[in-house]
């Protein structure tokens, strides 16, 4: 996919197919559920698809800025139709990825999507980020979000994150400093494929780690 090379991450004729399949299923079902506000394939694929594998610039296990191994358990807070978790997901298999999505609309078509490209280590739960449990969830060692308003996950983050773990915002812009209780830890700007619209990814630590 050219997006994914103007990114500087390569994708795998493999992953392509699912992703068109994705983004095939996506604009059937946008027919009656509304899941998307983005109508044309192009921005779709830009500022939904593109948008969510650049944050494998800042959780690829080589760049030493999240614990690496298989199994990093990655919460995506207010997936909708699953951007970023679900495209992070098919890039990436080891990831285990809970999707978070209150909708119950929108969660069946992530039920579908998962059943359809037979995708395992991802579980959806329709409930709000101020409902979780940890004890029920387990600790997680990346929350991240394109949907959800910043001060939410920022405040419920430290009781869901494992010792260690981190916030992955969504930007239009770079921060001037690090929001109170955080530490910030890198930035990634670029313009998106294909609309150049401005991004810039912000990789967060809580200033004392949840245990």
């Amino acid at each position: 996919m050219e997006g994914g090379l103007r990114l500087g991450i390569p994708l795998s004729p493999h992953t392509v197919a699912r992703l068109v399949r994705y983004l095939q299923e996506l604009m059937r079902w946008s027919a009656r559920v509304n899941l998307t506000g983005l109508i044309t394939e192009r921005d779709i694929i830009s500022k939904h698809f593109l948008d969510s594998l650049a944050a494998v610039k800042l959780i690829k296990p080589d760049l030493g800025l999240i614990r690496p191994g298989p199994g990093l358990r990655v919460l995506d807070v207010g997936t909708g139709a699953g951007f970023p978790g679900l495209v992070l997901k098919l890039q990436d298999p080891d990831l285990a990825v809970t999707l978070l999505e209150p909708s119950q609309k929108k969660a069946a078509f992530l039920h579908h999507m998962i059943g359809l490209l037979g995708i395992s280590g991802v579980a959806v739960l329709i409930a709000r980020l101020e409902d979780l449990d940890p004890v029920q969830t387990g600790p997680f060692d990346l929350v991240t979000s394109r949907a959800v308003r910043p001060e939410l996950i920022l405040t419920e983050a430290p009781r869901l994150l494992a010792r260690g773990g981190r916030v992955l915002l969504f930007r239009v812009s770079p921060m001037e400093q690090g929001p109170s209780g955080y530490r910030l830890i890198q930035e990634a700007s670029f313009a998106l494929p294909f609309t150049d619209d401005p991004r810039t990814l912000t990789l967060l630590e809580p200033a004392v780690s949840s245990s």
